[in-house]
């Protein structure tokens, strides 16, 4: 019902109510009657009117607390309250959240989701330790095997990078580390020997060491940044699946104190 119908139904309650006033009655009775339709047209009355105006409360944009049966158009950001008859908040609405407001809660719903996703992750890695390793001497020997090889290729690389700056020394010779003495030179032997491979010459040997040794010496350092990062990760897992282990203990120890007990409660 709108208001205008509003206004009808009161104008219709008020006719109604004076008619039942003119109606003849003798006596006091009468009277009383006519007295009880008019309250009752009254009451009818404001009871309409109240329903059909709707009183709103917010605050506007200097902080004062303002009334009325609508919100302005400056306001309707605002939080606001819908007040019933008697006063009471029918409805709040908050105020809409600004610019700002918005960026930050988009900023802090990223670092939840973030966050949530890296406790996923660390659950599963701490599940996949423990269906790994059973004990840290299973750790232990797995961590070494793998540490023993990296420190393997690092010293054939190591090596290598020697001999290459050994042949750019020794401007394309051979380096001195590995030149024979004159009392060591084999003599010749009647027997047939196999046919040697082609000797290169020291210019290509030289030019050879000087492209490949930058290669050895990058590939050298790769791994020895490696080998400095999968011990620290190690050192971590470790760590982790220690406390893992003990919280697993903990778990049976504490099974096992309530199985013994309630087997001595049944004895008893």
């Amino acid at each position: 019902m709108n208001r205008a119908d509003g206004f009808a139904a009161d104008a219709f309650q008020v006719r109604q109510a004076a008619r039942a006033i003119r109606l003849p009655m003798p006596g006091r009775e009468a009277q009383l009657r006519s007295l009880r339709c008019l309250s009752v047209a009254l009451c009818a009355i404001f009871a309409a009117s109240v329903s059909h105006a709707q009183l709103y409360k917010w605050v506007d944009e200097n902080g004062k607390t303002q009334y009325g049966d609508s919100i302005p158009p400056t306001s309707t950001d605002r939080a606001r309250k819908e007040l019933r008859s008697d006063g009471t908040v029918k409805l709040s609405t908050e105020r809409a959240a600004t610019a700002e407001e918005k960026r930050a809660a988009a900023v802090k719903a990223s670092e939840d989701s973030t966050r949530k996703a890296a406790q996923d992750e660390r659950g599963r890695k701490d599940k996949a330790l423990l269906l790994t390793y059973s004990s840290l001497a299973d750790y232990d020997r797995v961590r070494d095997r793998a540490l023993t090889a990296m420190n393997f290729d690092i010293r054939v690389l190591a090596e290598r990078e020697t001999l290459l700056g050994g042949i750019i020394a020794a401007n394309g010779g051979p380096p001195a580390s590995l030149a024979l003495p004159a009392s060591a030179t084999p003599k010749a032997s009647a027997t047939p020997a196999a046919k040697a491979p082609a000797v290169k010459s020291p210019a290509t040997m030289l030019a050879e060491a000087k492209s490949e040794l930058p290669r050895v010496v990058n590939a050298l350092a790769r791994k020895n940044q490696d080998l400095k990062d999968i011990t620290a990760l190690y050192a971590v897992d470790r760590m982790r699946l220690s406390r893992l282990i003990d919280a697993e203990n903990a778990k049976l120890g504490a099974l096992k104190s309530t199985t013994v007990g309630a087997g001595t409660d049944k004895k008893r």
